[in-house]
């Protein structure tokens, strides 16, 4: 940066107005101190930047704190490493460094200091709450940036990390929420941008969170999170499971959910931690909190799933009954849905499997509302109504009864290698055609000029959602608002354009059978 400098020095006495050129290096300040990032394709870069204070010693399994101040400059060139999670070889990502002290997020901007501020975009990763990271490229997307919105991606804390329930942990930390870590990680990474994001060139006052999965999944749950209220605008939920199904509770079943405490209880059996009287709280917390990461990775896997529980206070209800009573945020929304879903359950297998789900229906059930559907075509449709589709549908339905623009989607576009080898969109497909980042690691190898087309409209669909809460655009397909009434879908396939009630009866199943079975958990 000084040879930069000079040479802009040495520009100015010859009498050449270069400086602008050469000095590309983006400085900004935050609350915290100063940043300087790096221009990458064309847009500002400022990867790693803290938004909460390390989580580690006495402070692993508390809720995150304050980022602590820098003096001088602070490099913002390279990712923070991923939050501590299992090892897996199910994701299409590579699992770089990782570490607990990972609360970190990144921005990318067209223009730090617009003549209008510019619509912001913050992505929560999925990975079922276990895995995952706001570094990977598919994700970190200067091409959406550079259509005029500023992106932010996060970390949050996962897997026993970020939701671990443990009656030992309540009973040493009455006065504070001790579950939900990654879920107040998030709302905490919110709250950053909303004080920091004008830096960057960002509106605070026009902020979109969005999601595919496990991230989905959390916009769902800010949407009635008492403490995420004001600090975003607008929501979009990519492949949400959440909605309809129970939550856990820390110390009760919920229907087919054990109590979260007894996950936790076995967690701390595994690395010889025992004692669950209130006496001894203290005592077992700093015995789990003087074990290292690898010990605590050593004792998971990403099968076993860690996730948000009722805790009264961060998520005072099922998130299916706070919807139902009108407790969530009146922000504009947009959600949807990919043609393959149960892909996810093939890969999981077992109780999560699409065989599992065809069991739940009758033969009558199946022959009604599935008609022609056999074998494993008929299996994927059930699991992907069950587990994505319907409580979607019941999301979007309350938000639109609540008043505010809803928009929903149908991804049924299949990337053309994949045509030979997949039956449909599988889970997270998504996420590379919404980014335009078709060549991130690996995700499609070899690109159309179809595909590029459909990922060029969807990105901008969603843009233009940020931007003013209405996805529609000159020279693209309408994208007409859904209505309760008369459920309407933009499906983005071989052909886009709009479907009234696609799959609205076999959804209605879904949805009745699921506010059935609420209605059992909450007696």
């Amino acid at each position: 940066m000084k040879a930069t400098r000079l040479l802009c020095a040495l520009a100015a006495v010859v009498g050449l107005s270069a400086c602008t050129v050469l000095d590309t290096a983006p400085r900004v300040a935050v609350s915290t101190g100063n940043l300087v990032g790096a221009m990458v394709d064309g847009v500002y870069s400022f990867k790693g930047i803290p938004y909460a204070a390390p989580p580690v010693g006495d402070w692993r399994w508390r809720p995150p704190q304050p980022p602590v101040a820098w003096a001088g400059d602070r490099d913002a060139t390279n990712y923070a490493p991923h939050c501590a999670q299992p090892h897996t070889d199910t994701m299409n990502f590579k699992q770089r460094p990782m570490s607990e002290d990972c609360l970190a997020l990144n921005v990318w901007t067209p223009d730090i200091n617009p003549g209008k501020p510019l619509p912001v975009m913050v992505w929560v990763h999925g990975g079922g709450f276990s895995v995952g990271s706001g570094n990977v490229p598919r994700t970190n997307s200067a091409a959406l940036a550079a259509q005029g919105v500023v992106l932010v991606t996060i970390n949050y804390r996962l897997s026993v990390f970020g939701f671990i329930a443990h009656p030992a942990l309540t009973a040493a930390h009455p006065e504070e929420v001790a579950v939900n870590f990654g879920l107040q990680d998030t709302v905490a990474a919110l709250r950053w941008v909303k004080q920091n994001v004008s830096a960057f060139g960002g509106d605070p006052s026009n902020v979109t969170v969005f999601g595919e999965s496990a991230g989905a999944n959390m916009v769902n749950t800010l949407l009635v999170v008492p403490d995420a209220a004001g600090l975003f605008n607008r929501a979009i939920a990519q492949s949400a499971s959440t909605g309809l199904a129970p939550d856990a509770y820390p110390d009760k079943r919920a229907g087919f959910l054990p109590p979260a405490y007894n996950a936790g209880e076995k967690f701390a059996r595994s690395l010889g931690v025992s004692g669950l009287d209130e006496a001894d709280a203290v005592t077992v917390m700093q015995q789990l909190r003087a074990l290292s990461m690898d010990e605590i990775i050593s004792v998971t896997t990403d099968q076993e799933r860690y996730t948000p529980v009722i805790d009264g206070r961060v998520l005072p209800d099922h998130v299916a009954t706070l919807f139902r009573e009108g407790k969530h945020h009146r922000v504009d929304y947009l959600f949807g849905g990919n043609s393959w879903e149960a892909s996810l359950g093939r890969k999981i297998g077992g109780g999560f499997s699409p065989e599992f789900s065809a069991r739940l229906l009758t033969a009558e059930q199946k022959e009604t509302f599935y008609p022609g559907l056999q074998g494993a075509e008929l299996e994927d449709a059930i699991f992907g109504d069950l587990i994505i589709h319907s409580g979607n549908d019941y999301v979007g339905r309350h938000m639109e009864a609540s008043g505010v623009p809803v928009y929903r989607y149908y991804l049924s576009y299949l990337a053309s290698d994949r045509r030979s080898r997949q039956p449909g969109v599988a889970h997270a497909d998504d996420i590379a055609f919404v980014m335009q980042t078709l060549e991130a690691e690996g995700d499609i190898e070899s690109i159309s000029q179809r595909d590029r087309e459909i990922s060029k409209l969807m990105s901008r669909y969603w843009v233009e959602f940020a931007r003013s809460g209405n996805p529609n655009f000159p020279g693209a397909p309408k994208w007409g608002r859904f209505n309760g009434d008369l459920p309407r879908v933009l499906e983005i396939g071989d052909q886009v354009g709009m479907r009234d009630s696609l799959f609205a009866d076999r959804l209605q199943l879904h949805v009745q059978r699921g506010r059935e079975m609420l209605k059992r958990v909450r007696q």
